[in-house]
């Protein structure tokens, strides 16, 4: 009977991988954010540009945008560091996503006009800015309240 033989092939990339050299995650890590730090101006720009929008359907009451824009304002600010800003949007989808069912204006206006006053600021965290927090806290903690039975 004929024995078997196995073959090991190594791969470019293992042969790349294994070689000396290159960059470790720490160091790659810290390029990467360099990197996006220089997207910083242009990504708090397109925030306005979005918050402008979402104002804009917040005072026409087009409830579909508000949830719509309120998530393209998530989904851009968690790439930087916006400090009070991020939450504050959090916040707002909580209470605008059509499947909560804890829609109400006032509350919505309320964490519209929060973020706007949070961006104004740069987004640094001051103590207006926790105070902001703990309000729109209360707000979405109000409105979940109110929806659950008991």
């Amino acid at each position: 009977m004929t024995e078997a033989k196995t073959f090991r092939y190594k791969t470019n990339l293992a042969r790349k991988m294994s070689a000396p050299g290159g960059r470790s995650a720490d160091e790659a890590l810290a390029a990467a954010d360099r990197a996006l730090s220089s997207h910083r101006d242009a990504a708090m720009q397109a925030l306005a540009v979005i918050l402008t929008r979402l104002e804009a359907a917040c005072a026409a009451q087009r409830r579909p945008d508000i949830y719509e824009q309120a998530a393209a304002l998530l989904d851009l600010s968690g790439f930087f560091e916006t400090g009070p800003l991020h939450p504050a949007i959090f916040s707002l989808c909580e209470i605008s996503d059509p499947g909560a069912g804890v829609w109400d204006w006032p509350s919505i206006e309320v964490h519209v006009r929060a973020i706007r006053r949070i961006l104004n600021s740069e987004c640094r965290d001051t103590d207006e800015s926790r105070l902001l927090l703990d309000g729109l806290v209360a707000v979405r903690q109000r409105l979940q309240n109110r929806t659950r039975p008991g």
